[in-house]
């Protein structure tokens, strides 16, 4: 069963990056006609609408944060099956620029 990663990405840029993963993994499988690319482009719109869903709404990340997307998958006949019990989903908050600069510098003068 293959495995969709996307690697580290912003959480605004998760959908895209998981639609060029998949199209790039089954590249194969579309040039030989074995798969149709909407085929393709629908499996990435399901998962990506339950991801917005998570990422979005449940868990309130910003653009700027951070997610990871681990998801298996099979070919069955034509179509893309999701195996979302494999979903896993890492997720880190960015933390503001000028808070990380403060404790930077409360640490340098801590220093002397």
């Amino acid at each position: 069963m293959p495995t969709l990663s996307t690697g580290l990405i912003i959480a605004g840029a998760y959908a895209d990056k998981l639609r060029r993963t998949l199209f790039a993994q089954l590249s194969d499988r579309v040039k030989s006609g074995e798969i149709d690319s909407k085929e393709v482009a629908r499996a990435a719109a399901e998962v990506n609408q339950l991801l917005f869903n998570i990422i979005v709404e449940d868990l309130k990340m910003n653009k700027g944060d951070v997610v990871r997307v681990r998801v298996d998958y099979e070919i069955e006949g034509s179509q893309i099956k999701w195996n979302y019990s494999t979903l896993q989903l890492e997720a880190f908050k960015r933390i503001d620029d000028n808070q990380v600069m403060d404790v930077v510098k409360k640490r340098i003068q801590e220093l002397g």
